[in-house]
Order: C-alpha cells, then sequence, then structure tokens
C-alpha cells in the first residue's frame, strides 16, 4: 500500500469508526480550484472546498492549517497561536511527512506531532469538501460532524480565530471546537 493509499485509508476508517456520514466520490484529479468546482457541479457536491497549507515551524516541526478555498493566511496571527513564525513547508517535507500530492493536501490523518490549527471559519460550514488523499478523490463531511473528527485525532488542535470569549492563541478543546 502506497502512503497515498495509507492516508485515504486513515481517513475512511476514522469516518467509519466514528460514525460519521459522509460521501466519497471519485473523479478526475483535482489540482487547482477550477477543477474542484467542475467536479463540485458535476456530482452535485455541497459545501465549501476546504483549503489546507502545510506549515514548517523551525527544523522538524510541522502544522496543517485548515481553511477555505479563498481564504488568506495571518501571518502574524499563525505566529503567535504557533509560538514562532511558521513558513510553508516545501513539496518535498509535504511528501515526505505526510505523503500527500503537492497542491492536494489533505487536512486529517497525519503523524500524531503534526499540529492541526483549524480555521472558525470551517466549522461554521455546512458541508466541508476535501480530499482523503489521492486527487481523484472527494469527501463531503456534514459540519455538524467536524466537531467530532475533530475530537478523534491524535494531532494538538488550535483554533485559528478566536471565537467569542477565548483569545487568540489558546488552544482549542474539542468542546470549544463546535458548529453553530
Amino acid at each position: 500500500m502506497t502512503p497515498l493509499d495509507s492516508l485515504r485509508q486513515r481517513n475512511l476508517d476514522l469516518l467509519r469508526e466514528q460514525g460519521i456520514s459522509h460521501r466519497l466520490v471519485q473523479h478526475e484529479p483535482v489540482l487547482d480550484y477550477a477543477t474542484a468546482h467542475a467536479v463540485r457541479q458535476r456530482f452535485g457536491l455541497r459545501g465549501q472546498e476546504s483549503k489546507s497549507l502545510f506549515l514548517r515551524l523551525g527544523a522538524q516541526r510541522y502544522a496543517m492549517l485548515l481553511t477555505l478555498e479563498g481564504a488568506r493566511a495571518d501571518w502574524s496571527q499563525l505566529k503567535a497561536l504557533l509560538g514562532q513564525r511558521p513558513r510553508m513547508a516545501s513539496d518535498e517535507e509535504l511528501v515526505r511527512q505526510t505523503g500527500c500530492v503537492p497542491m492536494c493536501a489533505c487536512p486529517f490523518g497525519h503523524a500524531a506531532e503534526i499540529a492541526l490549527v483549524v480555521d472558525s471559519a470551517v466549522l461554521a460550514c455546512d458541508y466541508l469538501l476535501y480530499s482523503p488523499g489521492p486527487p481523484q478523490l472527494t469527501l463531503e463531511v456534514p459540519g455538524h460532524e467536524l466537531p467530532r473528527l475533530l475530537a478523534a485525532l491524535p494531532n494538538p488542535l488550535l483554533e485559528y480565530s478566536a471565537a467569542p470569549g477565548q483569545p487568540p492563541g489558546e488552544p482549542a478543546t474539542p468542546s470549544q471546537v463546535s458548529c453553530p
């Protein structure tokens, strides 16, 4: 089994083990948002496209930022949240550390030491669309299921945008990571 196949399997197993409803669609490889939009139209996928950025924090520390298509990273907020200035990891680091294909980073299913930084806008989605690894697959997951999915992950979890009453940079617990 290739690293990409293992990532796909970990993602599907996680959803099944947690009893999280989802839809899996197979299509041509999606490596840009134009193709993602065409796939979404053709298969009637609901929701918003995810955007996952793999970040390097120093020599051997990494984080995955999960946000939405079109969102721009607030590097100063990320620095405050992560304790040091993040940089975009190279394609080689992405492949070596996660098994992902460049331009198609899967947000979930990675080694426990890779922090997951979740944009609070993701949690407000009716549905989130993301690849479970292979660029020819898309998962559609209901937004109300995301807190349960996040709670089942072994990764350190940080909320990117402060929720009301939560100062920026405070780690989010699964109970704080909830949909409206």
